[in-house]
């Protein structure tokens, strides 16, 4: 499985999703979740590929075979 620290920046024309932390600006911290070849990722009731959730969800999350 991939993890990748995504920053979300809201402002007053939109929101922006990047792997950039730009200094002293607000932002809320996500992860993104990638399962890798021939795996998916489950909470217990749903599976997915990939998955953008906040830093506390995470531990729900763990990946299985396909």
């Amino acid at each position: 499985m991939t993890r990748t620290i995504i920053y979300r920046y809201m402002g007053t024309n939109g929101i922006i999703e990047s792997p950039v932390h730009l200094e002293d600006i607000y932002y809320v911290r996500l992860v993104q979740l990638v399962a890798d070849k021939g795996m998916v990722l489950t909470d217990g009731k749903n599976k997915v590929k990939s998955i953008r959730i906040s830093e506390a969800d995470e531990s729900k999350w763990k990946e299985v075979k396909a």
